[in-house]
């Protein structure tokens, strides 16, 4: 006699074994951990060393001092609120058949920031000297540029030398990655770069005076314009003299306003201790002279131009015979100029 399973026994059975069989394929695998190593943090690394595969020896010194002429070059060019770092590096090319060179040394930090330090000519360009800068000052600048172009920092085969690097970033205290070049990885060395081998920029041929104004006085005529009196700096006044006659020379300024027309400043002069300043055409006639020459004319309309960019109104050029005369100016009188150095209906700018 054939014996028969019930129907809810045999579905209670196969689904008891289906989950059986189920638990045993789902059953959880140790998983496999991949962990990934922490990039080395190098703290206060004040030098560091690299080589190529060509044999050159590279040493990196940093917070060193800015060569000869940099600083001046870029006080002229109106930077100097722009600080920079700058890194020596000493490279020992003696061992190699081939030249190299330096372009970029890069540092991250933990943080993820990038520093960089490229070549000095990235610091110096002419086309940041101010416009009113003297001749004297933008050829300085140019002098101190030719000391670092790019050839500068290409290293001859067999050749030793020390290069400076700068940067707008401070140097910093931690560092995770150090390169050069962005191929070539940097370690920390007891070594130090030969800053002293370091060279600068050559002296300047002549001394480069300032640029600086002497003066630059403001106040309030009786009619009511805004008067500016301002005493060119020591460089224009030298520029300034170079072009005039002789019976002109003395010192330079300028009278400006943006209320007061040209005719009107044309007709002002100034006092500044104790020395008298009229406008142009009265030390023309005063000085005997009938009329400028096309130097001297000329000069005259570069100081009244570079001092309206520099104001923003317009501007006539002033003149005292007493060289003295430029010197820091705190105080002045100005008023109506009527001849042999006498002013009318004065008023005090300061």
């Amino acid at each position: 006699m054939k014996k028969y399973i019930p129907l809810t026994l045999l579905v209670t059975l196969t689904l008891t074994g289906c989950g059986a069989n189920n638990n045993t394929q789902s059953s959880p695998q140790n998983p496999q951990t991949t962990t990934s190593a922490t990039p080395q943090t190098y703290k206060d690394v004040k030098n560091w060393s690299a080589d190529d595969e060509n044999n050159a020896q590279y040493t990196f010194s940093a917070n060193t001092q800015a060569p000869a002429g940099v600083e001046e070059a870029r006080k002229i060019m109106q930077k100097e609120n722009q600080q920079l770092t700058y890194m020596a590096v000493t490279v020992d090319n003696t061992k190699s058949n081939s030249q190299t060179a330096i372009t970029q040394l890069s540092f991250t930090t933990p943080a993820g920031d990038l520093i960089t330090y490229t070549p000095l000519y990235d610091y110096l360009s002419t086309s940041d000297v101010p416009d009113e800068a003297s001749v004297d000052a933008y050829n300085r600048v140019v002098d101190v540029s030719n000391a670092f172009n790019g050839d500068d920092y290409t290293v001859v085969a067999g050749q030793k030398k020390t290069l400076v690097l700068a940067s707008t970033s401070a140097y910093p205290t931690e560092v995770t990655h150090a390169t050069l070049n962005e191929n070539y990885v940097l370690t920390p060395t007891d070594k130090t770069a030969e800053t002293d081998k370091a060279t600068g920029a050559p002296e300047p041929t002549e001394p480069v005076g300032s640029d600086d104004k002497l003066a630059d006085l403001n106040g309030t005529t009786l009619k009511g314009n805004d008067i500016n009196f301002r005493i060119f700096s020591p460089n224009a006044q030298k520029e300034v003299n170079a072009a005039m006659p002789a019976e002109l020379q003395g010192s330079w300024g300028a009278l400006c306003s943006n209320g007061a027309t040209e005719e009107q400043l044309q007709e002002t002069g100034a006092s500044s201790n104790g020395h008298s300043w009229r406008p142009l055409k009265y030390a023309v006639s005063e000085s005997g002279i009938q009329s400028l020459n096309g130097n001297a004319s000329q000069a005259e309309y570069n100081a009244a131009s570079l001092a309206e960019l520099s104001h923003g109104g317009t501007c006539a050029v002033i003149q005292s015979p007493d060289v003295s005369a430029a010197t820091t100016t705190t105080t002045a009188t100005v008023g109506h100029y009527i001849g042999n150095f006498t002013l009318e209906s004065t008023v005090e700018v300061k």
